[in-house]
Order: structure tokens, then C-alpha cells, then sequence
């Protein structure tokens, strides 16, 4: 399984104690659910094989058959008048109006893909009667949801190397795709065949930078990346940068409720649960759960639900507090072992509470050096190694920030270039 990896990470360290917060839907299988959808009182969630689906919001839950032979991740699942979807990794996409006892194939024209990746989707979304595909090598494909075959959906995301997607979504009237590894995001209004570039870095393209899916708050357009969050009114520059400290983000997911909006970034880690009480403008984060890994979020009433590698979670957002941006407690940061250093630097620190932590190393003009350190600890003492070889001789400064303050090291470095 493509992910398989994550689900060894899951067994992994100690759990932080907001993880007592989240209990397991136990009426699903502790296996990968890479994705969960939520309308009114019906929930659907894919796992390797199948759709769980409850018409009675969670409090009971029905395994469908396998939705095709060779299908192990079933990526997208929503339910439209009473008819069950599923777009599955490598099978392309199918449907069921019996929530699952049955498919039928649905993937009438979907074909000319490079080694048929136009069959590998990753998510579905539906605008008016018709329904439309992210794949993972191939773009996007439309499909009238009641008649004809599937057909490419414009041309712009191949031509911007974007064809290997990661989401496409629906907000009010305007479709809405992300995709390729240059800071790239797409849309296209109701009328237009074609994609309109909208670049998260504003001016240019950010290569290596993954945008890893979106959503619609009713105010603006908030885009999970690779590095954090990105939210613009428009879905058009300027973005705004939101910075949570922690990097790679690998898995983005959000929900909606009446007033916030929910956020999961899932990284090596574990995931970071986040909220916004303004539409994406501002967060504040609610959990930290170490060795927990989300792939997406939906909200039922007062109830998040959390796609994860070890299955399927929920926890009440009743009254949840936030974590506090500054704690009382303990922020030490020091370098390990003699001076100079070499090649390797040893830094040691103590956490006043869990969260994300960054470390970055300065020159006496006050220039960045290195790559930075961007990671999820627990509270309490901890270590890191950097790689200094890249520093020529002299004096630097490291800066650990952790729980809203700062804390600064000296450090002696001897060789290099």
C-alpha cells in the first residue's frame, strides 16, 4: 500500500494527552481510511477496500462489499440522492445504489492516461449534475453524473505540470484543484473549459512546495501546503502565509461547522489539529497528537471526525479550549558537547509544553545559514542534531522558538568551506 510506511509510524512513541480526546469508531476496522466525507446525517468514509457508511450520524455503521477486484485505497467517497460513489487508487471510479452491496463501474471513457493513471483517483467532487475526477498523473475528468462518458477537463494543469493532483473541491459556484510541486493551485467559474494558475508564493513559483488540499470557508480560500497554511479571498493572489513551524506537511485536512473552521496537518511527526474562529484569517491550535497521523477531517453536528492511518476517529468539539499560545514552564536550549563543533551540531532543549518547534542558525550579520529545523515535539527535554559542514569557521547563533518564545545558543564552528 502506497502509505503503508504511515501506519507503521502509528505504532510509534507515546501518544501526547490530547490523544485522549479522540476514541476510536469502533465499528470500523483499525485499518488506513484515507478519506471521510460528512452531509447532514450520512458519513462515509473509504478504507483499503470499502466504504463505511452511517445514515444516522455515527451511530451505526455498514462495510460495503469490495468496491472492485485490485482495489486497495479507496481515496474519494460521498453519497447524492441515496447513490453511493467511490474513487479508488488505480480503479477509477464506481458507484452504488444500494449504499454498497453492489458497484457498477463507472468509468465509461476514462482512458489515455500514461499506464493508465487516468484510473489513479485521489479525490471526486460534484458542481450541478456534473461530477469531476482528480487524478494522480492525468488531471482532471469531468462526467455528466446522469448520461455520455468521461472527457479531460481543460488543458492549463498539464501545461503548468500539474496533472499529478492531490484535491479538487467545490466552493459556492467555483471548482477549485490542487496539484503539481511548484506552489501551484488552480480554479475555474461556472462557463469556463479551462483552468485559471493561481501561485501561493503570489509572484512566482515555489518549486518543491506541495499544496495538499483546499477548502471554501464561505469568506475565503484556505489551501493546506506543504510548509502550512495559504489563504486568499479570491483563491487569487495575494495569499497569506499562515506558518505553524512544523515542515513537511504531507496530509492536509479540513472541516467546516457554523463558525470555525478545522484543520489537520499531518507530518513525520503526527498532526497538528488547528482552528480558525474567522474564516482561515487567524489559528490557534487544539491538539498535538505525536505518532497520530490524519489524512482528512469531517464534521458531523458537534462531532469531528478523523481519517487516520489506524482507522477511523472522533472526537466532540463541544466547548473545546485552545492550547494557550504561552504556557508557565521551563524553555532551555543549549549546545551539547565541547566547542567548536564540527560537522555535527548537538542541541539540546527543554519544552515548557507539546507543540511545534523550530530551530534556525544565524551568522553575526544576522543571515539565515542552513536549513532550518521544523519538527513536533513533546513537552519536556529533548535533542536534535544538525548538520553544520556547510558553515565555514567562526561564530553563529542558533534560536530555538517553541510556545511563543525564543531561546538562543551560541555556537563555535571550526572547518568546513
Amino acid at each position: 500500500m502506497r502509505f503503508l510506511a504511515w501506519s507503521l509510524i502509528a505504532l510509534l512513541g507515546l501518544a501526547s494527552p490530547a490523544s485522549a480526546q479522540w476514541t476510536r469508531v469502533t465499528e470500523v476496522q483499525p485499518t488506513d481510511i484515507f478519506t471521510v466525507w460528512v452531509s447532514g446525517d450520512t458519513i462515509a468514509a473509504g478504507a483499503d477496500t470499502a466504504v463505511y457508511v452511517s445514515t444516522d450520524a455515527g451511530l451505526t455503521w455498514k462495510r460495503s462489499a469490495k468496491v472492485a477486484a485490485g482495489v486497495t485505497d479507496v481515496r474519494a467517497a460521498f453519497v447524492r440522492n441515496g447513490r453511493l460513489y467511490a474513487g479508488a487508487d488505480g480503479q477509477g471510479v464506481f458507484f452504488s445504489d444500494d449504499l454498497g452491496d453492489t458497484w457498477t463501474d463507472f468509468n465509461q471513457g476514462l482512458v489515455g492516461g500514461i499506464g493508465n493513471d487516468q484510473l489513479d483517483i485521489i479525490d471526486l467532487a460534484v458542481r450541478g449534475d456534473s461530477i469531476y475526477t482528480a487524478s494522480i498523473g492525468d488531471g482532471p475528468w469531468v462526467r455528466d453524473l446522469h448520461s455520455g462518458t468521461w472527457s479531460h477537463f481543460g488543458s492549463q494543469m498539464q501545461a503548468f505540470s500539474a496533472g499529478n493532483m492531490n484535491s479538487i473541491v467545490v466552493g459556492g459556484s467555483r471548482l477549485f484543484a490542487t496539484g503539481g510541486f511548484n506552489g501551484t493551485v488552480f480554479f475555474s467559474d461556472p462557463g469556463q473549459t479551462d483552468w485559471t494558475l493561481s501561485l501561493l508564493f503570489n509572484d512566482r513559483f515555489a518549486p518543491g512546495l506541495n499544496a495538499n488540499n483546499a477548502i471554501w470557508t464561505g469568506s475565503r480560500w484556505v489551501v493546506g501546503g506543504g510548509n502550512g497554511l495559504y489563504q486568499s479571498a479570491t483563491g487569487s493572489p495575494p495569499w497569506t502565509f499562515i506558518d505553524f513551524g512544523i515542515n513537511p506537511i504531507v496530509f492536509t485536512g479540513f472541516a467546516l461547522d457554523e463558525n470555525d473552521v478545522w484543520a489537520s496537518q499531518g507530518t513525520g511527526g503526527g498532526t497538528l489539529i488547528s482552528r480558525s474562529h474567522d474564516g482561515g484569517v487567524t489559528w490557534e491550535n487544539v491538539d498535538t497528537l505525536f505518532s497520530q497521523f490524519f489524512y482528512d477531517l469531517a464534521r458531523e453536528g458537534t462531532t469531528l471526525y478523523g481519517a487516520r492511518v489506524d482507522g477511523l476517529w472522533r472526537r466532540s468539539i463541544a466547548g473545546v479550549v485552545s492550547v494557550p499560545t504561552i504556557t508557565p514552564g521551563r524553555l532551555a536550549f543549549a549546545i551539547s558537547g565541547a566547542q567548536p563543533v564540527g560537522g555535527r551540531v548537538h542541541f539540546a532543549f527543554e519544552l515548557p509544553e507539546a507543540g511545534p518547534i523550530s530551530i534556525d542558525v544565524y551568522n553575526v550579520a544576522g543571515r539565515r545559514v542552513g536549513d532550518g529545523i521544523r519538527e513536533l515535539r513533546p513537552a519536556g527535554p529533548g535533542s536534535v542534531d544538525w548538520d553544520a559542514s556547510s558553515l565555514g569557521s567562526g561564530v553563529y547563533f542558533a534560536r530555538l522558538t517553541a510556545a511563543g518564545r525564543h531561546a538562543t545558543a551560541r555556537l563555535v564552528h571550526i572547518g568546513g568551506p
